[in-house]
C-alpha cells in the first residue's frame, strides 16, 4: 500500500481521529476527577548478599547468579502472603486500639454487615495470636473468614497492600528499596518500616528451621562417616595391619638363606658320610678276609648307640627351633663330647696290631657313619620342609600386604571424609550459635511532606494518545483490508491494465453535466468549483486519448454495473462537441438502457434495418431517426431494452454491421455495453468496434469474477484502448 495514500487517508479522517482522542481524554478526565492524593514513603535495606553466611551441606561456589537469585527470593518473601499478612495484623490492631488510627471507617462502611458481625475484642485476640504465632487466617473457618473481610474493609488485605507496594533491588547495589503510597503519610511510613520488621521475624524463623535441618543433616553425615572409619579400621586390624609386612618379609628371607646354607652343608656332609661308608665297608670286607676276630664288649656298644641316638634327637630339636634355642645347642655339644669320650675309651677284647684297626672298630665306625647318614637325611628333610614353609609364608604375606595396603588407603580416605564432615558440623554449630543476620535497614521510612505528583495529566494525555493511535491503526487496518482500487497506483497493482484517464467523483444531483463540461455551471463553493475543474480536465485528458488513438468506433464496457459508463459517454460527447466533433451515441446496453432514458432518445435501435432496395440508405435513416441533443454535434439512437443480446434482437442485416459507413458522417461513434460479469453482450459487440474502453469504479472491490472479465480485456489485443478509473476521491490522490 502506498505510504502517501495512507497519509491522505488519515488526513481525510483527521477529525475522526482527533475527535476520538478528545473523547477518550474527556472520559479519562471525568473518571480521575476524584483521585486521592498519594503520599509515598521509602525505606532501604542492606542485604549483605556479598557475604556467604548460609549453612551449606555441600561445597558451593558463590557467584553473581547466586546473588541474583537471593535478591529475587528476598523480594518475593517481602511481598509474600505470609509477610503481608503479619503486616496487615499490625495495621488492623493499630487502627482498632490506637486513639489516632490511620484509617477510620465512614458511616456507610460501618453499616456493612461484616463490620457489625465482628466482635472487636475477640478479633483483637485472634489478630494478636496470629501475629505472635506467624500463622495465616483461613477462609475455611467462619470466624477467620469474617476477619479477612474486615481487613478488606479497612484496605489492609493482601491484595490492597500489594497494589500500592513496591519492593525492588536498586541496580548494581546491595540494597533493596521498599516503597508504599497511601492517602496518609504516617500510614505510608509505618508500612515501609513495619514491613521490614515483619520480614525479619519471618526470615529468622524460616532461617532457624532451615539451619537446624542443615545441622541435623551434617550431624547424621558425620556419624555415618565415623561408622565407616571404625569399620575400616577394624578390617585393617583383623588383617594384621599392625605388623610391618616389609620388615617381616626381610627377616623371613634371611632365615630362608640361613636354612639354605645349612641345607647345602648338610648335603655335603651326607655326601662325605656316604663316601666314608663305602670305604669302611671295603675295609670291613678286607678285615673279614683275615684271621683276627673282632670281639667287642656288647655293653659298651649299646651305650654308644644310646648316646648317638640322644645326640641325633637333640640336634633335630635344635633345628626345629629355628636354630635359635641355645640350650638345645649346648645340650647337643655336651652329648657329642660324651659320645667322643666314650668312643675313645672303649677297649676291645682282642687287640689289633698297631699297624691296622680291628674288625670291631671298623664295624663301630660303620654304625656311626650309618647313624650319621640317617641323622643327615632327617636334617635335610627338616631343613627342606622349613624352607618350603617359609617360602609359602612369603607368598601369603605378599598377598596379605596388598590387601592391607588397600585397606590402609580406604582408612585414610574415610578419615579425611570424617574430618571434613566434622569440620562442617562444627562450623554449622558456630554459625547457628552466632545467629548471623546480614539484613540491615539503612534508611528509615519518613512521612512524606507533600503528596506525589498527580498522574491525572499523564492519564488523560495517555488516554488521548492511546485513542489517537488506536483510531489511526484501525483506519490503517481497514484501509489495508479494503481491496477497492481507490488510486491509480492500487489500480495498476491489482488490475494490471493500461490506464488512460482518471475521473474524480461528481455528485450530479440538481446539476447539469453538459454545463459542467462546457464551464457554464455557476457555483460559489470553492470546493465544488475545484471538483468541477478537475472533472473537466479529466474528461479533456480522456478526449485527448480518444483523438490520439486513431480509432472512431468505441465500445464502453465494464465488469459490473454502476461503474459510470453512461455519465462518461455523455461527458466525453459534450467535450468532443466543443472540439467541433460530431458524435453518434448508440445505446446497446439492452439490460439497462439508461442512455435512452436520460437523453430521452427514441427507442428505435431494434427497428432500424439497413438499406434495402427502394429504401433510404443507412446514413439517411440515421439522420432522420437519431435525436439531436447538442447543437447538431451529438446524436443519440435509443433502444427499447430487454432480456436479450444483440444477436437475438437485431436483424441479420443490422446497423452494427454498417458502423464504418456511419463514420463518413460522424467523427466518433460510442456504444455502451452491459456488465461483463452478468452478460455476454459486450463480447458480441466488441467485434463491431475499433476499440474497447474499460470503465472501473474506484469505490468497488476487484473480485475473482472481475478478474475473469479483465482477462477478456487482455485477450482482445489491439482493440483494448485502455481503462478509465472513475469516481476517484480527490483526497486519496495527490490533488489539492
Amino acid at each position: 500500500m502506498d505510504f502517501l495514500y495512507l497519509l491522505r487517508i488519515l488526513f481525510k479522517r483527521k477529525w475522526l481521529i482527533i475527535g476520538a482522542a478528545i473523547i477518550a481524554a474527556g472520559i479519562a478526565y471525568f473518571f480521575t476527577r476524584n483521585t486521592e492524593k498519594k503520599y509515598r514513603s521509602y525505606a532501604q535495606v542492606s542485604t549483605g548478599f556479598t557475604i556467604s553466611d548460609q549453612i551449606k551441606v555441600n561445597n558451593e561456589n558463590f557467584d553473581i547468579y547466586q546473588a541474583e537469585t537471593k535478591f529475587n527470593n528476598a523480594i518475593i518473601t517481602f511481598v509474600s502472603p505470609s509477610v503481608l499478612s503479619l503486616l496487615s495484623y499490625t495495621l488492623i490492631l493499630h487502627d482498632i486500639e490506637n486513639p489516632t488510627p490511620f484509617r477510620v471507617l465512614n458511616e456507610k462502611q460501618k453499616e456493612n454487615p461484616v463490620f457489625k458481625s465482628v466482635n472487636i475484642e475477640e478479633a483483637k485476640s485472634i489478630f494478636r495470636d496470629k501475629l505472635e504465632t506467624m500463622s495465616l487466617l483461613t477462609s475455611y473457618k467462619p470466624k477467620e473468614k469474617k476477619l479477612l473481610e474486615l481487613l478488606s474493609l479497612y484496605g489492609y488485605d493482601h491484595r490492597s497492600l500489594n497494589r500500592n507496594l513496591s519492593v525492588y533491588r536498586l541496580q548494581r547495589t546491595d540494597y533493596i528499596q521498599i516503597e508504599y503510597a497511601s492517602e496518609n503519610p504516617e500510614l505510608s511510613a509505618y508500612i515501609v518500616n513495619n514491613l521490614f520488621q515483619q520480614f525479619i521475624r519471618y526470615y529468622k524463623n524460616v532461617r532457624s528451621n532451615t539451619s537446624q535441618e542443615s545441622i541435623d543433616t551434617l550431624k547424621s553425615l558425620m556419624e555415618k562417616k565415623k561408622q565407616d572409619l571404625d569399620f575400616k579400621n577394624a578390617l585393617l586390624t583383623n588383617s594384621g595391619g599392625s605388623v610391618d609386612i616389609g620388615i617381616q618379609n626381610t627377616s623371613t628371607f634371611d632365615l630362608i638363606s640361613s636354612f639354605e646354607q645349612s641345607l647345602a652343608q648338610e648335603k655335603n656332609n651326607q655326601t662325605n658320610l656316604y663316601s666314608s661308608l663305602r670305604k669302611i665297608n671295603q675295609r670291613i670286607a678286607n678285615a673279614k678276609g683275615g684271621t683276627q676276630p673282632a670281639n667287642i664288649n656288647p655293653a659298651n656298644n649299646e651305650e654308644l648307640l644310646i648316646l648317638r641316638k640322644a645326640m641325633q634327637d637333640t640336634y633335630s630339636a635344635y633345628l626345629n627351633s629355628g636354630s635359635t634355642d641355645k640350650t638345645l645347642l649346648n645340650r647337643y655339644n655336651q652329648l657329642k663330647a660324651e659320645y667322643q669320650s666314650k668312643l675313645s675309651s672303649v677297649n676291645p677284647v682282642n687287640n689289633i696290631p698297631s699297624t691296622g684297626e680291628t674288625l670291631a672298630e671298623l664295624i663301630l665306625k660303620k654304625n656311626d657313619i650309618e647313624i650319621d647318614i640317617q641323622t643327615s637325611t632327617s636334617n635335610i628333610s627338616s631343613l627342606q620342609g622349613k624352607i618350603n614353609s617359609l617360602k609359602g609364608n612369603v607368598y601369603n604375606d605378599a598377598s596379605r600386604g596388598a590387601t592391607i595396603e588397600t585397606l590402609s588407603k580406604d582408612v585414610d580416605l574415610a578419615s579425611k571424609e570424617y574430618l571434613a564432615a566434622k569440620e562442617k558440623y562444627n562450623d554449622a554449630i558456630d554459625m547457628s550459635a552466632s545467629s548471623v543476620n546480614n539484613f540491615r535497614q539503612i534508611l528509615l521510612g519518613q512521612p512524606a511532606i507533600s503528596p506525589e505528583i498527580s498522574k491525572r495529566k499523564i492519564i488523560v494525555g495517555m488516554a488521548g494518545i492511546s485513542a489517537l493511535i488506536i483510531t489511526t491503526l484501525i483506519i490503517i487496518l481497514l484501509s489495508y483490508l479494503d481491496s477497492s482500487v481507490k488510486t491509480p497506483n492500487i489500480f495498476a497493482k491489482v488490475v494490471d491494465l493500461k490506464l488512460i484517464s482518471m475521473v474524480n467523483f461528481m455528485n450530479l444531483k440538481s446539476k447539469s453535466l453538459a454545463e459542467i463540461v462546457r464551464s457554464k455551471e455557476q457555483t460559489n463553493n470553492p470546493r465544488d468549483k475545484n471538483k468541477h475543474n478537475v472533472f473537466r480536465e479529466s474528461i479533456r485528458k480522456l478526449r485527448y486519448e480518444i483523438e490520439s488513438s486513431g480509432k472512431n468506433i468505441f465500445l464502453f464496457a465494464s465488469t459490473k454495473k454502476g461503474q459510470g459508463k453512461t455519465t462518461l459517454i455523455q461527458a466525453l460527447s459534450y467535450s468532443l462537441s466543443l472540439s467541433k466533433k460530431k458524435i453518434l451515441i448508440i445505446d446497446t446496453n439492452f439490460c439497462n438502457n439508461d442512455l435512452t432514458i436520460q437523453l430521452e432518445a427514441d427507442p428505435i435501435l431494434e427497428k432500424i434495418i439497413p438499406s434495402q432496395e427502394g429504401s433510404k440508405s443507412i446514413l439517411e435513416q440515421i439522420r432522420s431517426l437519431a435525436k439531436n441533443i447538442g447543437d447538431n454535434n451529438i446524436f443519440v439512437i435509443g433502444s427499447e431494452g430487454g432480456d436479450y443480446t444483440p444477436s437475438e434482437i437485431l436483424p441479420r442485416e443490422n446497423i452494427l454491421q454498417h458502423l464504418q459507413e456511419l463514420t463518413k458522417e460522424f467523427d466518433y461513434i460510442f456504444l455502451e455495453g452491459p456488465p461483463l460479469n452478468d452478460f455476454s453482450d459486450t463480447k458480441e459487440l466488441s467485434q463491431y468496434v475499433d476499440g474497447v474502453i474499460g470503465v472501473f469504479s474506484a469505490i468497488d472491490i476487484i473480485k475473482q469474477i472481475d478478474k475473469d472479465s479483465i482477462a477478456f480485456f487482455k485477450s482482445i489485443n489491439g482493440k483494448y484502448i485502455g481503462s478509465i478509473l472513475n469516481m476517484v476521491d480527490l483526497k486519496n490522490v495527490n490533488v489539492t
